[in-house]
């Protein structure tokens, strides 16, 4: 993760549209590592996902692989963004650390006026689990609380089975998993023809997985959005 400069500037050169925001997300379940999360500041043109609608693509390779970059590239090309951020932090269950990895982690975005707020990050002990939020408000002022629902990408059969599963389900998750390192395949699970996101229906334990270790009560995770003073620019380098 980038070195958190902060620079000093005049308030009167602040500009009255635009501000900084400090976000928290902290991992709120025991069972359930998440990847990298993806997180964007942008206008009404932009909907990372909704339910009862397909997941793009780029969501579905975060879904199901926990692979930020195909959505990163895609906000960071488009117009309608003000600032997105490829976070590159996993976070483990709630309350444990793993090497580098806790249960939270903190980044600073850019906003303009009338901008909201999306992110998403995979449900590492899933098949196409994920967590996020879509289009939701920037606080003007102090700071707003979010907490996250589990939801099912629709795009891969919950099998359950440690071979469809992405190994860091084992190396961050409550127990390890048999046959692990084993790859993670997604072509043979692959949902034909794909559905609509929906609330992820939670662990059946019909495969590696059980509701015990890998289940979760709601909400997912908590997301704290603070509008930082006008007066001061921080910027990731």
């Amino acid at each position: 993760m980038g070195l958190l400069v902060t620079l000093g500037v005049n308030a009167v050169d602040a500009v009255d549209e635009d501000a900084m925001y400090q976000v928290t997300i902290q991992n709120l379940t025991e069972g359930q590592p998440l990847s990298p999360p993806v997180a964007a500041t942008h206008n009404a043109n932009i909907s990372l996902f909704a339910r009862e609608s397909q997941a793009s693509p780029e969501l579905e390779a975060m879904a199901e692989d926990g692979d930020p970059s195909l959505l990163f590239n895609l906000l960071d090309g488009s117009e309608d963004v003000t600032g997105v951020v490829n976070i590159g932090m996993l976070l483990t269950t709630l309350g444990s650390t793993v090497g580098g990895f806790s249960d939270a982690v903190t980044f600073d975005i850019m906003g303009s006026a009338g901008d909201k707020f999306s992110l998403a990050t995979m449900l590492i002990c899933t098949n196409d689990g994920f967590t996020g939020l879509n289009s939701v408000e920037l606080p003007e002022d102090g700071s707003t609380v979010y907490w996250l629902n589990a939801y099912d990408a629709g795009t891969e059969d919950n099998t359950e089975a440690s071979a469809d599963l992405v190994d860091p389900c084992t190396d961050l998750g409550p127990v390890d998993l048999n046959g692990d390192p084993n790859g993670n395949m997604d072509d043979g699970v692959d949902t034909d023809p794909h559905t609509a996101v929906v609330l992820h229906p939670g662990i059946a334990g019909n495969g590696a997985l059980t509701a015990g270790d890998h289940g979760w009560g709601l909400p997912i995770a908590k997301v704290t959005i603070t509008r930082i003073d006008p007066a001061v620019n921080s910027f990731i380098a």
